[in-house]
């Protein structure tokens, strides 16, 4: 009987410790969760601050290299003809202020996603998403379209005409060149105003037309569910 009850003690005893042990390893757990909770907060925390911060150096980069353009300019636009649009260069190759050579490498990637309340989500190079209307989401598809028909890396260029085509097959309606002109402009303005975006990426030329500066790839040239 002596023996059982040592017996019954030391298993009273062992369980005792395993239960302190697991009451220590959950308070050591516990203070790790807390830790880590506190840095992860403080690492997002700066990092919201970061992209803020760069967000604002962005923006303010493109307001800078605007307000050159238009004192190098003297608030000058182009006129169009033969397919070229406002806000453009004059001719291919000719030095128009810092955000047109700026436009020059062109854009690595794309991506234009419909909403279904008709606008559509763009993100360009990984950055800032923003919006815009149907009817300039789809120029911009258009702009970006990989023809083939380039020899400097990015998508090749296309004429009012064609660009009409495209779009008239989209909304199921005619479009004047005098439409695609104004739109062009706009897409420009949308570009800057809502996603910070360099408005030359859209660049004209008199002879050859009209393109987004999107750099060519072996697969599909942008991705788009419109």
């Amino acid at each position: 009987m002596q023996r059982t009850g040592e017996t019954t003690q030391q298993a009273g005893q062992a369980a005792e410790e395993r239960r302190r042990a697991r009451a220590r390893r959950s308070a050591e757990m516990l203070v790790l969760m807390r830790g880590l909770a506190r840095r992860y907060k403080n690492l997002v925390n700066r990092i919201s601050k970061a992209e803020l911060n760069a967000s604002f150096i962005e923006y303010e980069l493109f307001q800078l290299l605007k307000m050159m353009e238009d004192c190098i300019e003297e608030g000058s636009e182009s006129v169009v003809s033969d397919g070229a649009a406002p806000y453009g260069p004059e001719t291919q190759g000719k030095p128009n202020g810092p955000l047109r050579y700026l436009a020059e490498t062109g854009t690595f990637s794309l991506e234009i996603k419909a909403r279904p309340d008709g606008l559509a989500d763009i993100r360009i190079d990984g950055g800032k998403q923003f919006t815009l209307p149907p009817m300039l989401a789809d120029l911009m598809t258009a702009l970006s379209i990989d023809n083939g028909l380039s020899d400097d890396g990015v998508v090749g260029w296309k004429t009012v005409k064609e660009i009409a085509e495209f779009l008239a097959r989209q909304s199921g309606k005619p479009v004047s060149k005098r439409a695609i002109t104004q739109n062009v402009y706009r897409l420009r303005k949308e570009l800057f105003d809502r996603g910070g975006v360099n408005p030359y990426l859209v660049q004209t030329n008199r002879r050859l037309g009209v393109r987004f500066a999107l750099r060519r790839k072996s697969g599909p040239a942008i991705k788009s569910d419109r």
